[in-house]
Parts: C-alpha cells; sequence; structure tokens
C-alpha cells in the first residue's frame, strides 16, 4: 500500500497516516505484544487505544507530565505560594508608611510588566504546551470518529492567546478598538467589550472540553473552578465587587485572576496525566452494567400496580403449498384417470422424492404389463 493510493483530501486523516505508518515498521514490534499473559507487564491492552504502539515513536515531552499524585498536585500547590508571596508583598509595601514611597513595578501586581504578569503569563504558556501533549496523545483515541480531538488545538491557541494578553494588554487595546468604532463604552468604560468576547469565545471552547475531560474527575473539578474565578475577576473589572477603586480591590482581582490560571493549568496538567495512564493500560477498567440473573430478581409485591403489555405482535410466514395433480390410479380403467388432490403442502424431501420416482416408476411397469397381455 502505497501514500498515494488514498485521496488527496484524506491525507489529513490520523487513522490512515498511523496505519501506513505501523505498516513501515513491519510486525516486528507487534510481535512481542501477541502474549496477553499476565506475566507480560510491558504490553498491557488499553480500552480506548488499542496497543499504544504510538507512544514508542512520540516526542519525549511526555516524560514532563507526573504520573503520581503527589507530583501532580505539588504544582497548584507551589504555585498557590508563589501567589501568596506576590499579594503578601504588594500588601507589605502599601501598608502604613510605605504607602507614600513610589510602588516598585515588579511588585505592582495591578501593572504590565511585574512579577505577577510575569507568573500569569508563564502558567498560561504551560497549559498551552500540555493541550499540545494531550492532543499528541487523544488524536489517537479508536473510538473517535468524529474528531473531537481537534478541540484541543483550539484550546492551546486560546491559551496562548490568554499569555499573550497577559504580557501585552491585549483586552485594553481590544476595548480601545471597539469603542472608537461603535462611538459609545456601553458600561463599566468599556470593559464590557473584552468581557464579552472572552465570554463568547472561551465559553464555547471549556464548554466542548468539560465533555471531552469527564472521564477525569479532577480535571472536571478544576477547569469549572477556574471559570469560577476568572468571572469574580470580570465582575471586579465591571464594578459589581468593589465599586470603587482601592488596594482591596486590587488584591481581590489580581488574586482570582492568578487563582483562574492556576487552576485551568492544573485541569490541563490532571486531564494529560489521565490521557497517558490511559493510553498506557494503567488505568482501572470502567465498570461494566451487570447483568440481572432470572434466578436472583426480584418479585413485585401483591401491592404493586400492574399494567397490561401487549404481547409484541410477529408477522406471519409465508405458507408453500403444492397445486393440485391429477394421477391417474391402478384401479382404474384403461383409458380413463382419477383425480387425487395431493395432501403434500410443503417441499418433498430427498427421499420421498426417490419413493415417488420409484413409485411412477413401478406403476408404469404394471400398465405395460398389462397392455402387453391384451
Amino acid at each position: 500500500m502505497s501514500l498515494f493510493s488514498f485521496r488527496r483530501n484524506s491525507l489529513r486523516t490520523e487513522r490512515r497516516r498511523r496505519l501506513l505508518r505501523e505498516d513501515q515498521y513491519g510486525l516486528s514490534a507487534t510481535a512481542a505484544c501477541l502474549d496477553w499473559s499476565s506475566e507480560n507487564d510491558v504490553c498491557q491492552k488499553s480500552e480506548n487505544y488499542g496497543d499504544a504502539e504510538f507512544l514508542q515513536h512520540q516526542l519525549r515531552w511526555l516524560d514532563l507530565v507526573p504520573r503520581s499524585w503527589w507530583a501532580v498536585w505539588l504544582w497548584p500547590l507551589s504555585g498557590a505560594v508563589i501567589i501568596a508571596l506576590l499579594e503578601f508583598a504588594y500588601t507589605a509595601l502599601t501598608r502604613g508608611e510605605s504607602a507614600d514611597r513610589p510602588l516598585p513595578a515588579a511588585v505592582d501586581i495591578a501593572a504590565r510588566g511585574s512579577l505577577a504578569c510575569w507568573f500569569s503569563s508563564v502558567m498560561l504558556l504551560l497549559a498551552a504546551i500540555a493541550a499540545l501533549m494531550i492532543y499528541s496523545v487523544r488524536r489517537h483515541r479508536l473510538d473517535d470518529y468524529q474528531g473531537r480531538y481537534r478541540i484541543w488545538l483550539w484550546a492551546a491557541g486560546c491559551w496562548m492567546l490568554l499569555a499573550t494578553d497577559q504580557a501585552a494588554g491585549l483586552r485594553e487595546a481590544f476595548r480601545d478598538l471597539m469603542i472608537a468604532l461603535s462611538g459609545t463604552t456601553l458600561w463599566a468604560e468599556g470593559d464590557v467589550w473584552w468581557v464579552a468576547a472572552y465570554v463568547l469565545l472561551f465559553g464555547a471552547v471549556g464548554s466542548r472540553l468539560l465533555l471531552d475531560m469527564r472521564s477525569s474527575p479532577a480535571s472536571i473539578f478544576a477547569l469549572p473552578a477556574a471559570v469560577a474565578a476568572y468571572s469574580l475577576t470580570a465582575a471586579g473589572r465591571l464594578g459589581w465587587s468593589f465599586p470603587a477603586p482601592g488596594k482591596e480591590a486590587v488584591l481581590f482581582q489580581a488574586g482570582c485572576e492568578m487563582a483562574g490560571n492556576l487552576l485551568l493549568l492544573s485541569s490541563m496538567i490532571f486531564y494529560a496525566r489521565h490521557v497517558i495512564l490511559d493510553a498506557e493500560g494503567r488505568l482501572p477498567p470502567r465498570p461494566r452494567k451487570a447483568v440481572a440473573n432470572p434466578a436472583t430478581v426480584a418479585l413485585p409485591s401483591e401491592t404493586a400496580t400492574w399494567r397490561k403489555v401487549d404481547p409484541p405482535h410477529t408477522i406471519s410466514q409465508p405458507s408453500y403449498q403444492r397445486l393440485s395433480t391429477t394421477t391417474p390410479t391402478s384401479n382404474a380403467a384403461p383409458g380413463t384417470t382419477s383425480t387425487t388432490t395431493s395432501p403434500v403442502c410443503r417441499k418433498l424431501t430427498k427421499a420421498e422424492k426417490k419413493a415417488l420416482k420409484e413409485r411412477l416408476l413401478r406403476e408404469r411397469l404394471e400398465r405395460q404389463q398389462r397392455l402387453s397381455q391384451f
């Protein structure tokens, strides 16, 4: 099978590419996986990814995803400590006599180019890389015939957009552009423009991600928590939480935004670990639906309400009947025949056909003998 035997518009299909690649590698790699005994720990069978041979040809960046739970939770805990330190440094430098001094740009968590802005941009960049890791594994799932794995490319692009926004302030540029085009600020000094755009874009992508991550409980918890943190940040920008600007409003908005970025990164790491372990066959199998045993099914009580259920309506099969035939009898006079209706209403078997043929031959010989006597 050559590469050019497929149609050109089908070259993007990952399963066909994988099929061609497996043919090139030969059967030497799969011969070792033919024995599915319990002693073979290397070749484990995955319910969703088959033998997962593609992992042997993936980039080594998948090794950066932690496998154990204590290493996975080390990421959000470390991020929470860094966020607490940044909030504490801002509070300490804006308290008492220090409030009269100019605040350093690195500690000002509300300014562009600060340590808080840099930390948020790094977290979102890592989230985009984790989304690409998930895509590199998720596209090999055997039962994904609709190509839902492509949503992870959209997710990586969205997280990259957020990382750029944290570093360059794209939301303020978009706000000023929409105010200049429409000639109105609508509400909250025009911040409602970028809030509405973010809700439409990331709401569509996030809902698809939630459907794809429903098999990972940790990811299902972290992603909605990130959405809640971003919602609190938007509420603060629109003046719902702290109408009057001040130190408390800055701490609240910056803290919720950094917490949302950290939760978003955590959800990506949790699901990246989930899909890799699923491909390696190291996740516990999903429980099957138990088939009820007729001997153990509880009978309905006497007080239960009974309903009349009609029996299933079957379609009657067509019946084949033999047409009435006229056969001469041995007792009839020569030259005359008596009509008898065959009682057979089905097809004759081979034995019946053979017996009928012998009887007809015997009757024919008898008729010839009687005619020879005259």
